[in-house]
Protein backbone atom coordinates (compact mmCIF):
# COMPACT_ATOMS: atom_id res chain seq x y z
CA UNK A 1 0.00 0.00 0.00
CA UNK A 2 2.65 2.41 0.72
CA UNK A 3 4.39 1.16 -2.60
CA UNK A 4 1.28 2.19 -4.61
CA UNK A 5 1.22 5.63 -2.47
CA UNK A 6 4.37 6.26 -3.43
CA UNK A 7 3.96 5.84 -7.34
CA UNK A 8 0.97 8.39 -7.17
CA UNK A 9 2.61 10.65 -5.50
CA UNK A 10 5.62 10.81 -8.02
CA UNK A 11 2.68 10.53 -10.67
CA UNK A 12 1.09 14.02 -9.58
CA UNK A 13 4.44 15.29 -9.31
CA UNK A 14 5.68 14.26 -13.08
CA UNK A 15 2.39 15.95 -14.14
CA UNK A 16 3.49 19.74 -13.16
CA UNK A 17 7.24 19.04 -14.31
CA UNK A 18 6.40 17.84 -17.78
CA UNK A 19 4.20 21.12 -18.62
CA UNK A 20 7.32 23.18 -17.28
CA UNK A 21 9.27 20.99 -19.51
CA UNK A 22 7.63 20.84 -22.60
CA UNK A 23 7.58 24.74 -22.37
CA UNK A 24 11.09 25.27 -21.87
CA UNK A 25 11.91 23.34 -25.03
CA UNK A 26 9.55 24.70 -27.27
CA UNK A 27 11.04 27.77 -26.40
CA UNK A 28 14.58 25.97 -27.75
CA UNK A 29 13.21 24.33 -30.60
CA UNK A 30 11.66 27.77 -31.51
CA UNK A 31 15.29 29.75 -30.87
CA UNK A 32 17.13 26.66 -32.98
CA UNK A 33 14.65 26.93 -35.78
CA UNK A 34 14.73 30.73 -35.92
CA UNK A 35 18.17 30.73 -35.75
CA UNK A 36 19.10 28.05 -38.25
CA UNK A 37 16.51 30.56 -40.58
CA UNK A 38 18.57 33.50 -40.13
CA UNK A 39 21.78 31.96 -40.99
CA UNK A 40 19.97 30.11 -44.15
CA UNK A 41 18.80 33.67 -45.12
CA UNK A 42 22.39 35.14 -44.44
CA UNK A 43 24.50 32.86 -46.25
CA UNK A 44 22.08 33.36 -49.52
CA UNK A 45 21.93 37.28 -49.09
CA UNK A 46 25.97 36.81 -49.56
CA UNK A 47 26.44 33.61 -51.90
CA UNK A 48 23.11 34.31 -54.11
CA UNK A 49 24.96 37.23 -56.52
CA UNK A 50 27.72 35.18 -56.95
CA UNK A 51 25.34 31.60 -57.75
CA UNK A 52 23.75 33.47 -60.02
CA UNK A 53 26.04 35.27 -61.43
CA UNK A 54 27.81 32.10 -62.67
CA UNK A 55 24.72 30.32 -64.15
CA UNK A 56 24.89 33.38 -66.35
CA UNK A 57 28.42 34.11 -66.96
CA UNK A 58 28.68 32.05 -70.35
CA UNK A 59 29.95 35.37 -71.63
CA UNK A 60 33.29 35.85 -69.76
CA UNK A 61 36.22 33.84 -70.70
CA UNK A 62 39.04 33.93 -68.53
CA UNK A 63 42.43 32.79 -68.88
CA UNK A 64 43.69 29.76 -67.98
CA UNK A 65 46.41 30.06 -65.41
CA UNK A 66 48.61 28.05 -66.87
CA UNK A 67 48.65 29.61 -70.59
CA UNK A 68 50.68 32.85 -68.77
CA UNK A 69 53.49 29.98 -67.39
CA UNK A 70 56.57 30.48 -69.75
CA UNK A 71 58.69 27.87 -67.61
CA UNK A 72 57.31 25.12 -65.98
CA UNK A 73 56.78 21.31 -65.36
CA UNK A 74 56.28 19.50 -68.78
CA UNK A 75 54.47 17.20 -66.93
CA UNK A 76 51.14 19.41 -66.91
CA UNK A 77 51.44 20.70 -70.48
CA UNK A 78 49.06 18.67 -72.12
CA UNK A 79 47.05 17.01 -69.60
CA UNK A 80 43.94 19.17 -70.07
CA UNK A 81 44.66 20.36 -73.88
CA UNK A 82 42.78 19.80 -76.81
CA UNK A 83 44.20 17.27 -79.65
CA UNK A 84 43.25 19.59 -81.94
CA UNK A 85 45.89 21.51 -81.87
CA UNK A 86 49.63 21.66 -81.28
CA UNK A 87 51.06 23.62 -78.08
CA UNK A 88 53.84 26.46 -78.60
CA UNK A 89 56.43 26.72 -76.25
CA UNK A 90 58.30 29.93 -75.29
CA UNK A 91 61.70 30.83 -76.17
CA UNK A 92 63.53 29.86 -73.54
CA UNK A 93 65.60 27.10 -73.76
CA UNK A 94 64.10 23.32 -73.85
CA UNK A 95 64.91 20.10 -74.63
CA UNK A 96 64.31 18.59 -77.61
CA UNK A 97 62.70 15.60 -77.86
CA UNK A 98 62.90 13.37 -80.82
CA UNK A 99 59.92 12.88 -81.80
CA UNK A 100 60.56 11.54 -86.09
CA UNK A 101 58.46 8.32 -85.29
CA UNK A 102 55.68 10.45 -84.14
CA UNK A 103 52.55 11.84 -85.40
CA UNK A 104 53.56 14.97 -87.91
CA UNK A 105 53.94 18.36 -85.26
CA UNK A 106 51.94 20.22 -88.03
CA UNK A 107 49.51 18.73 -89.13
CA UNK A 108 46.18 20.94 -89.72
CA UNK A 109 42.48 20.69 -90.70
CA UNK A 110 39.75 21.79 -92.64
CA UNK A 111 36.31 22.06 -92.15
CA UNK A 112 33.93 20.72 -94.45
CA UNK A 113 30.50 21.96 -93.39
CA UNK A 114 28.36 25.03 -93.97
CA UNK A 115 28.09 27.73 -91.43
CA UNK A 116 24.56 29.87 -91.08
CA UNK A 117 25.59 33.45 -90.66
CA UNK A 118 24.21 35.80 -87.59
CA UNK A 119 22.38 38.96 -88.31
CA UNK A 120 23.70 41.56 -89.80
CA UNK A 121 25.48 44.53 -87.81
CA UNK A 122 25.62 42.08 -85.01
CA UNK A 123 27.99 43.92 -81.95
CA UNK A 124 26.24 42.16 -78.69
CA UNK A 125 28.85 39.45 -77.03
CA UNK A 126 27.92 35.94 -77.90
CA UNK A 127 28.53 32.78 -76.11
CA UNK A 128 31.40 30.76 -77.14
CA UNK A 129 29.24 28.20 -78.75
CA UNK A 130 28.43 30.46 -81.06
CA UNK A 131 31.95 31.56 -82.00
CA UNK A 132 33.82 29.41 -83.80
CA UNK A 133 37.62 29.91 -84.22
CA UNK A 134 39.68 29.13 -87.56
CA UNK A 135 40.91 26.12 -88.60
CA UNK A 136 43.76 23.93 -85.91
CA UNK A 137 47.12 24.56 -87.19
CA UNK A 138 50.81 23.54 -86.92
CA UNK A 139 52.10 24.72 -83.52
CA UNK A 140 49.37 25.84 -81.57
CA UNK A 141 47.40 24.23 -79.21
CA UNK A 142 44.72 25.80 -77.15
CA UNK A 143 44.03 26.01 -73.59
CA UNK A 144 40.90 24.19 -72.66
CA UNK A 145 37.73 26.60 -72.78
CA UNK A 146 36.16 26.97 -69.51
CA UNK A 147 31.88 26.47 -69.14
CA UNK A 148 32.07 30.02 -68.37
CA UNK A 149 33.73 31.60 -71.31
CA UNK A 150 32.88 35.13 -73.50
CA UNK A 151 33.81 35.87 -76.90
CA UNK A 152 33.08 39.23 -78.44
CA UNK A 153 32.71 39.08 -82.34
CA UNK A 154 32.98 41.43 -85.07
CA UNK A 155 29.85 42.87 -86.54
CA UNK A 156 28.41 41.40 -89.82
CA UNK A 157 28.19 37.90 -90.35
CA UNK A 158 30.42 35.64 -87.98
CA UNK A 159 30.36 31.53 -89.53
CA UNK A 160 32.00 29.26 -87.29
CA UNK A 161 35.36 29.40 -89.50
CA UNK A 162 37.47 28.88 -92.71
CA UNK A 163 39.12 27.03 -94.73
CA UNK A 164 39.80 24.54 -93.17
CA UNK A 165 41.75 21.76 -92.40
CA UNK A 166 40.39 18.71 -90.35
CA UNK A 167 43.69 16.79 -88.65
CA UNK A 168 43.97 13.85 -86.87
CA UNK A 169 44.64 14.25 -83.24
CA UNK A 170 48.27 14.24 -81.67
CA UNK A 171 49.32 11.93 -79.64
CA UNK A 172 49.32 12.62 -75.58
CA UNK A 173 52.09 14.41 -74.34
CA UNK A 174 54.10 15.18 -77.67
CA UNK A 175 56.15 17.37 -77.55
CA UNK A 176 58.16 20.24 -79.64
CA UNK A 177 61.30 21.72 -79.54
CA UNK A 178 61.98 25.67 -79.91
CA UNK A 179 65.34 26.88 -80.45
CA UNK A 180 67.47 28.39 -77.80
CA UNK A 181 67.15 32.21 -76.89
CA UNK A 182 69.68 33.65 -79.97
CA UNK A 183 70.28 36.82 -78.88
CA UNK A 184 71.71 35.39 -75.78
CA UNK A 185 75.52 37.02 -76.49
CA UNK A 186 76.81 34.22 -73.64
CA UNK A 187 74.75 31.08 -73.99
CA UNK A 188 76.92 28.20 -74.65
CA UNK A 189 74.30 25.64 -73.27
CA UNK A 190 73.28 23.09 -75.47
CA UNK A 191 69.53 21.31 -74.52
CA UNK A 192 68.72 23.16 -71.39
CA UNK A 193 65.80 22.40 -69.54
CA UNK A 194 62.07 22.14 -70.24
CA UNK A 195 59.64 24.40 -71.15
CA UNK A 196 55.79 24.80 -70.90
CA UNK A 197 53.63 25.33 -74.04
CA UNK A 198 52.69 28.99 -74.29
CA UNK A 199 49.09 29.10 -75.49
CA UNK A 200 48.67 31.65 -78.09
CA UNK A 201 46.13 34.60 -78.48
CA UNK A 202 45.21 37.60 -80.61
CA UNK A 203 45.08 40.89 -78.96
CA UNK A 204 42.32 43.43 -78.87
CA UNK A 205 43.12 45.62 -82.10
CA UNK A 206 45.25 48.57 -81.77
CA UNK A 207 46.92 51.10 -84.31
CA UNK A 208 50.42 50.25 -83.19
CA UNK A 209 51.88 47.41 -81.52
CA UNK A 210 53.88 48.13 -78.39
CA UNK A 211 57.47 47.91 -78.62
CA UNK A 212 60.20 47.20 -75.68
CA UNK A 213 62.42 50.22 -74.64
CA UNK A 214 65.11 48.96 -77.54
CA UNK A 215 62.48 49.67 -80.51
CA UNK A 216 62.63 46.18 -81.44
CA UNK A 217 59.78 43.75 -81.11
CA UNK A 218 61.35 40.29 -80.76
CA UNK A 219 59.79 36.93 -81.90
CA UNK A 220 59.15 36.54 -78.39
CA UNK A 221 57.33 39.47 -77.21
CA UNK A 222 54.97 38.48 -80.58
CA UNK A 223 54.29 35.01 -79.02
CA UNK A 224 53.55 36.51 -75.92
CA UNK A 225 50.86 38.92 -77.67
CA UNK A 226 49.13 35.53 -78.81
CA UNK A 227 48.78 34.08 -75.50
CA UNK A 228 44.92 33.74 -75.56
CA UNK A 229 42.31 30.98 -75.28
CA UNK A 230 41.76 29.47 -78.76
CA UNK A 231 38.13 27.84 -80.16
CA UNK A 232 37.99 24.99 -82.21
CA UNK A 233 35.19 25.26 -84.92
CA UNK A 234 34.09 22.59 -87.96
CA UNK A 235 32.69 25.58 -89.66
CA UNK A 236 33.06 26.88 -93.33
CA UNK A 237 33.55 30.68 -94.41
CA UNK A 238 32.40 32.08 -97.89
CA UNK A 239 33.74 34.88 -100.01
CA UNK A 240 33.01 37.07 -102.27
CA UNK A 241 35.23 38.79 -105.21
CA UNK A 242 34.35 41.51 -106.28
CA UNK A 243 33.92 42.02 -110.00
CA UNK A 244 33.96 45.51 -110.39
CA UNK A 245 37.74 47.14 -111.51
CA UNK A 246 39.63 47.70 -114.25
CA UNK A 247 42.76 45.61 -115.97
CA UNK A 248 45.43 45.48 -115.72
CA UNK A 249 45.53 47.06 -111.85
CA UNK A 250 42.50 44.66 -111.10
CA UNK A 251 42.33 41.23 -112.00
CA UNK A 252 45.50 40.99 -113.56
CA UNK A 253 47.83 38.27 -111.89
CA UNK A 254 51.31 38.32 -112.21
CA UNK A 255 53.00 34.56 -111.38
CA UNK A 256 56.20 35.22 -111.32
CA UNK A 257 58.78 37.24 -109.66
CA UNK A 258 59.09 37.91 -106.06
CA UNK A 259 55.82 39.22 -105.39
CA UNK A 260 54.10 36.44 -107.14
CA UNK A 261 51.89 35.61 -103.93
CA UNK A 262 49.14 38.20 -104.68
CA UNK A 263 48.74 36.85 -108.26
CA UNK A 264 49.06 33.57 -107.08
CA UNK A 265 46.40 34.11 -104.45
CA UNK A 266 44.34 36.27 -106.91
CA UNK A 267 44.50 33.48 -109.75
CA UNK A 268 43.06 30.87 -107.37
CA UNK A 269 40.35 32.67 -105.46
CA UNK A 270 39.01 34.15 -108.55
CA UNK A 271 38.60 30.65 -109.75
CA UNK A 272 37.82 28.71 -106.65
CA UNK A 273 33.84 27.26 -106.08
CA UNK A 274 34.72 25.88 -102.61
CA UNK A 275 34.98 28.94 -100.93
CA UNK A 276 33.64 31.67 -103.03
CA UNK A 277 29.88 32.51 -103.38
CA UNK A 278 28.71 34.29 -106.46
CA UNK A 279 25.48 35.51 -103.82
CA UNK A 280 27.13 38.45 -102.09
CA UNK A 281 24.62 38.40 -99.39
CA UNK A 282 26.13 34.91 -97.99
CA UNK A 283 29.17 35.99 -97.81
CA UNK A 284 31.54 35.93 -94.39
CA UNK A 285 34.31 37.85 -96.37
CA UNK A 286 35.29 40.11 -98.99
CA UNK A 287 38.27 40.04 -101.39
CA UNK A 288 39.11 43.44 -103.06
CA UNK A 289 41.13 42.03 -106.41
CA UNK A 290 43.69 44.41 -107.04
CA UNK A 291 47.42 43.75 -107.88
CA UNK A 292 49.55 46.17 -105.76
CA UNK A 293 52.70 45.66 -108.15
CA UNK A 294 50.87 46.48 -110.91
CA UNK A 295 49.38 49.25 -109.48
CA UNK A 296 52.91 50.41 -108.86
CA UNK A 297 53.86 49.31 -112.66
CA UNK A 298 50.82 51.19 -114.18
CA UNK A 299 50.74 55.09 -112.12
CA UNK A 300 53.29 55.31 -110.07
CA UNK A 301 55.39 58.73 -111.90
CA UNK A 302 59.37 57.68 -111.76
CA UNK A 303 61.55 59.69 -109.21
CA UNK A 304 58.27 61.52 -108.35
CA UNK A 305 58.82 59.70 -104.72
CA UNK A 306 55.04 60.60 -104.46
CA UNK A 307 52.30 57.56 -103.71
CA UNK A 308 49.45 60.25 -103.75
CA UNK A 309 47.61 58.83 -106.86
CA UNK A 310 48.08 55.41 -105.91
CA UNK A 311 46.29 55.98 -102.96
CA UNK A 312 43.81 57.98 -104.63
CA UNK A 313 43.11 54.94 -107.20
CA UNK A 314 42.33 53.00 -104.05
CA UNK A 315 39.81 55.45 -102.70
CA UNK A 316 38.10 55.95 -105.78
CA UNK A 317 37.46 52.11 -106.08
CA UNK A 318 36.49 51.81 -102.22
CA UNK A 319 33.96 54.68 -103.02
CA UNK A 320 32.36 53.14 -105.98
CA UNK A 321 32.22 49.69 -104.12
CA UNK A 322 30.62 51.23 -101.22
CA UNK A 323 28.17 53.36 -103.28
CA UNK A 324 27.38 49.92 -105.22
CA UNK A 325 27.07 47.45 -102.39
CA UNK A 326 25.68 47.76 -98.90
CA UNK A 327 28.48 45.51 -97.31
CA UNK A 328 31.61 48.12 -96.80
CA UNK A 329 29.79 50.44 -95.10
CA UNK A 330 28.54 47.94 -92.88
CA UNK A 331 31.62 47.00 -91.08
CA UNK A 332 33.69 50.20 -92.31
CA UNK A 333 35.72 47.20 -94.56
CA UNK A 334 36.60 45.26 -91.03
CA UNK A 335 35.20 41.80 -93.46
CA UNK A 336 36.64 42.82 -96.18
CA UNK A 337 40.53 41.68 -96.98
CA UNK A 338 43.70 42.49 -99.74
CA UNK A 339 46.87 40.41 -100.71
CA UNK A 340 49.34 42.65 -101.39
CA UNK A 341 53.09 41.71 -101.70
CA UNK A 342 54.77 45.31 -102.84
CA UNK A 343 56.95 47.20 -100.40
CA UNK A 344 54.87 50.18 -100.37
CA UNK A 345 51.59 48.45 -100.07
CA UNK A 346 51.34 49.28 -96.34
CA UNK A 347 51.50 52.86 -96.96
CA UNK A 348 49.56 52.67 -99.57
CA UNK A 349 46.65 50.84 -97.73
CA UNK A 350 47.16 52.57 -94.25
CA UNK A 351 44.30 55.34 -94.29
CA UNK A 352 41.48 54.02 -96.54
CA UNK A 353 41.96 50.28 -94.99
CA UNK A 354 42.56 51.10 -91.59
CA UNK A 355 39.81 48.01 -90.36
CA UNK A 356 40.79 45.61 -93.46
CA UNK A 357 42.36 42.67 -93.00
CA UNK A 358 46.02 42.86 -95.44
CA UNK A 359 47.80 40.49 -96.03
CA UNK A 360 51.05 42.05 -96.51
CA UNK A 361 54.68 40.84 -97.29
CA UNK A 362 55.84 44.11 -96.08
CA UNK A 363 54.63 42.82 -92.34
CA UNK A 364 56.93 45.51 -90.22
CA UNK A 365 54.92 46.13 -86.71
CA UNK A 366 56.83 49.68 -86.51
CA UNK A 367 55.93 50.58 -90.51
CA UNK A 368 52.31 49.98 -90.66
CA UNK A 369 51.19 46.51 -89.95
CA UNK A 370 48.96 46.34 -87.37
CA UNK A 371 49.46 42.95 -85.53
CA UNK A 372 46.15 40.88 -84.52
CA UNK A 373 44.26 42.17 -87.75
CA UNK A 374 46.58 42.09 -90.23
CA UNK A 375 48.47 38.90 -91.37
CA UNK A 376 51.56 38.03 -92.88
CA UNK A 377 51.78 37.41 -96.70
CA UNK A 378 54.70 34.71 -97.45
CA UNK A 379 57.19 36.58 -100.13
CA UNK A 380 57.90 33.73 -102.98
CA UNK A 381 60.01 34.14 -105.63
CA UNK A 382 58.35 32.14 -108.32
CA UNK A 383 60.89 31.80 -111.08
CA UNK A 384 58.75 29.64 -113.51
CA UNK A 385 55.36 30.07 -113.38
CA UNK A 386 54.95 27.20 -114.97
CA UNK A 387 56.83 25.01 -112.88
CA UNK A 388 55.94 26.63 -109.07
CA UNK A 389 57.21 23.44 -107.35
CA UNK A 390 60.40 22.89 -108.87
CA UNK A 391 63.84 22.05 -107.69
CA UNK A 392 62.10 21.79 -104.33
CA UNK A 393 63.94 19.90 -101.76
CA UNK A 394 67.76 19.39 -100.67
CA UNK A 395 70.58 17.20 -99.37
CA UNK A 396 69.91 15.44 -95.54
CA UNK A 397 70.99 16.83 -92.55
CA UNK A 398 74.27 14.75 -92.87
CA UNK A 399 75.32 15.93 -95.94
CA UNK A 400 75.41 19.49 -95.80
CA UNK A 401 78.84 20.60 -95.01
CA UNK A 402 78.42 24.51 -95.16
CA UNK A 403 77.57 26.10 -91.56
CA UNK A 404 75.13 29.34 -92.74
CA UNK A 405 74.63 31.04 -96.36
CA UNK A 406 73.98 34.31 -97.58
CA UNK A 407 73.84 35.93 -100.93
CA UNK A 408 72.23 39.03 -102.29
CA UNK A 409 72.38 42.64 -103.10
CA UNK A 410 74.46 44.16 -100.57
CA UNK A 411 73.20 47.42 -101.23
CA UNK A 412 69.83 46.60 -99.94
CA UNK A 413 69.00 48.50 -96.67
CA UNK A 414 71.29 48.53 -93.55
CA UNK A 415 71.53 45.21 -92.04
CA UNK A 416 73.20 43.73 -95.53
CA UNK A 417 76.42 45.89 -95.41
CA UNK A 418 76.58 45.43 -91.46
CA UNK A 419 76.52 41.26 -92.14
CA UNK A 420 78.87 41.34 -95.25
CA UNK A 421 81.39 43.40 -92.67
CA UNK A 422 81.70 41.02 -90.20
CA UNK A 423 81.64 37.94 -91.95
CA UNK A 424 81.77 38.77 -95.71
CA UNK A 425 84.45 37.71 -98.74
CA UNK A 426 85.44 34.22 -97.05
CA UNK A 427 86.17 36.01 -93.44
CA UNK A 428 85.37 32.71 -91.90
CA UNK A 429 85.53 29.32 -94.15
CA UNK A 430 82.20 27.97 -92.44
CA UNK A 431 80.30 30.72 -93.43
CA UNK A 432 78.97 31.48 -96.96
CA UNK A 433 78.39 35.28 -96.96
CA UNK A 434 78.30 37.06 -100.23
CA UNK A 435 76.91 39.67 -101.79
CA UNK A 436 75.46 39.15 -105.25
CA UNK A 437 76.52 35.77 -107.00
CA UNK A 438 77.61 35.80 -109.98
CA UNK A 439 74.76 34.90 -112.80
CA UNK A 440 74.64 30.78 -113.79
CA UNK A 441 71.78 29.22 -115.66
CA UNK A 442 68.61 28.76 -113.89
CA UNK A 443 70.48 30.33 -110.59
CA UNK A 444 71.90 26.98 -110.08
CA UNK A 445 75.10 28.73 -107.96
CA UNK A 446 72.61 30.23 -105.47
CA UNK A 447 70.23 27.10 -105.28
CA UNK A 448 73.16 24.43 -104.69
CA UNK A 449 74.18 26.50 -101.83
CA UNK A 450 70.79 26.52 -100.60
CA UNK A 451 70.70 22.92 -100.85
CA UNK A 452 74.36 22.48 -99.13
CA UNK A 453 74.13 24.94 -95.70
CA UNK A 454 72.40 23.73 -92.85
CA UNK A 455 71.34 27.18 -92.37
CA UNK A 456 70.33 29.86 -94.42
CA UNK A 457 70.21 33.54 -93.73
CA UNK A 458 67.19 35.90 -94.21
CA UNK A 459 68.57 39.14 -93.60
CA UNK A 460 66.34 41.54 -94.31
CA UNK A 461 66.61 44.21 -97.27
CA UNK A 462 65.09 47.67 -97.54
CA UNK A 463 62.32 46.02 -96.02
CA UNK A 464 61.75 43.70 -93.11
CA UNK A 465 60.24 40.60 -96.05
CA UNK A 466 62.76 38.76 -97.89
CA UNK A 467 61.44 35.60 -100.09
CA UNK A 468 64.92 34.29 -98.54
CA UNK A 469 62.74 33.04 -95.65
CA UNK A 470 60.07 30.49 -98.02
CA UNK A 471 63.10 30.09 -100.32
CA UNK A 472 65.29 28.53 -97.14
CA UNK A 473 61.71 26.03 -96.38
CA UNK A 474 61.34 25.05 -99.91
CA UNK A 475 65.32 23.31 -100.26
CA UNK A 476 65.28 22.09 -96.16
CA UNK A 477 67.78 24.79 -94.90
CA UNK A 478 66.92 26.02 -91.29
CA UNK A 479 66.12 29.94 -91.45
CA UNK A 480 67.87 31.91 -89.89
CA UNK A 481 65.94 35.24 -90.02
CA UNK A 482 67.89 38.56 -89.11
CA UNK A 483 64.91 41.49 -88.88
CA UNK A 484 63.45 43.30 -85.97
CA UNK A 485 59.95 43.44 -85.69
CA UNK A 486 59.38 41.18 -88.92
CA UNK A 487 56.19 39.72 -88.96
CA UNK A 488 56.63 36.17 -89.92
CA UNK A 489 54.31 34.77 -92.32
CA UNK A 490 51.40 32.62 -90.80
CA UNK A 491 52.73 33.02 -87.06
CA UNK A 492 48.70 33.14 -85.70
CA UNK A 493 49.05 29.51 -86.77
CA UNK A 494 52.46 28.01 -86.96
CA UNK A 495 55.48 27.74 -84.15
CA UNK A 496 58.28 29.54 -86.06
CA UNK A 497 60.89 28.87 -82.70
CA UNK A 498 60.74 25.35 -83.29
CA UNK A 499 61.70 25.43 -87.14
CA UNK A 500 63.59 28.72 -87.28
CA UNK A 501 65.98 30.58 -85.36
CA UNK A 502 65.75 34.39 -85.17
CA UNK A 503 68.94 36.40 -84.25
CA UNK A 504 68.24 40.28 -83.48
CA UNK A 505 70.27 42.94 -85.62
CA UNK A 506 72.55 43.87 -83.00
CA UNK A 507 74.02 40.10 -82.53
CA UNK A 508 75.07 39.96 -86.00
CA UNK A 509 78.90 40.05 -84.40
CA UNK A 510 77.54 37.13 -82.48
CA UNK A 511 76.61 34.94 -85.75
CA UNK A 512 78.81 31.93 -85.35
CA UNK A 513 78.43 31.69 -81.85
CA UNK A 514 75.11 31.28 -81.70
CA UNK A 515 74.78 29.04 -84.64
CA UNK A 516 77.58 26.46 -83.33
CA UNK A 517 75.71 26.53 -80.17
CA UNK A 518 72.97 24.79 -81.53
CA UNK A 519 73.77 21.09 -80.75
CA UNK A 520 74.05 18.91 -84.06
CA UNK A 521 70.65 17.08 -82.34
CA UNK A 522 68.70 20.34 -82.05
CA UNK A 523 69.96 21.03 -85.75
CA UNK A 524 68.21 17.34 -86.92
CA UNK A 525 65.32 18.15 -85.32
CA UNK A 526 64.70 22.16 -86.50
CA UNK A 527 65.49 20.56 -90.24
CA UNK A 528 62.87 18.09 -90.01
CA UNK A 529 60.50 20.66 -89.48
CA UNK A 530 61.04 22.47 -91.90
CA UNK A 531 60.36 19.62 -93.96
CA UNK A 532 57.25 18.92 -92.40
CA UNK A 533 56.19 22.86 -92.65
CA UNK A 534 57.36 23.14 -96.04
CA UNK A 535 53.67 22.23 -97.54
CA UNK A 536 52.30 25.49 -96.33
CA UNK A 537 54.44 27.01 -98.29
CA UNK A 538 53.76 25.27 -101.75
CA UNK A 539 51.35 26.96 -105.05
CA UNK A 540 49.72 24.34 -106.91
CA UNK A 541 47.88 24.98 -109.81
CA UNK A 542 44.92 23.56 -107.73
CA UNK A 543 45.14 24.03 -104.65
CA UNK A 544 46.07 21.30 -102.57
CA UNK A 545 45.16 20.40 -98.43
CA UNK A 546 47.13 22.60 -96.10
CA UNK A 547 48.75 24.57 -98.86
CA UNK A 548 49.85 28.43 -99.48
CA UNK A 549 46.34 29.08 -100.52
CA UNK A 550 44.38 27.43 -97.65
CA UNK A 551 46.79 29.22 -95.22
CA UNK A 552 46.19 32.64 -96.31
CA UNK A 553 42.20 32.23 -96.32
CA UNK A 554 43.16 30.68 -92.81
CA UNK A 555 45.30 33.48 -91.15
CA UNK A 556 42.74 36.45 -92.78
CA UNK A 557 39.45 33.89 -91.33
CA UNK A 558 41.41 33.98 -87.75
CA UNK A 559 41.82 37.40 -87.65
CA UNK A 560 38.19 38.14 -88.59
CA UNK A 561 37.20 36.11 -86.37
CA UNK A 562 39.61 37.37 -83.30
CA UNK A 563 38.98 41.58 -83.94
CA UNK A 564 37.27 41.93 -80.92
CA UNK A 565 37.38 45.44 -80.45
CA UNK A 566 35.96 45.86 -84.32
Amino acid sequence: MANQDSYTDTAMKMSYVFPWLWKVESRRLLWLLGLTFALIVTFQYVELPYSISSLFSSTKMPVSRNSTSLIGDRKHHNDNLTPAMVPSFSQNNATLVDDSDKEAAFQPSLPTSNSSPVKENATATAPVASVEAPAALPGLKPSPVKDNATVNVASAKVPAALPGLNQSPLKQNATLPTTSKVHDKNSTKEDVGDASPVVRFVPDIKENAKTTDSGVMSIYEMSKQLRRNRISHNRLAKVYVYKEGDKPIMHTPRLGGIYSSEGWFMKLIESNNKYVTKDATKAHLFYLPFSSQMLEETLYVKNSHSHRNLIKYLKDYIDFISIKYPFWNRTSGADHFLAACHDWAPSETRKHFSKTIRALCNSDVKEGFVFGKDTSLPETYVRDPKKPLSNIGGKSASKRPTLAFFAGQPDHGYVRPILLSYWGNNKDPDLKIFGKLPRSKGNKNYLQFMKRSKYCICAKGYEVNSPRVVEAIFYDCVPVIISDNFVPPFFEALNWESFAVFVLEKDIPNLKKILMSISERRYKQLQMRVKRVQKHFLWHVKPEKYDMFHMILHSVWFNRVFQISV
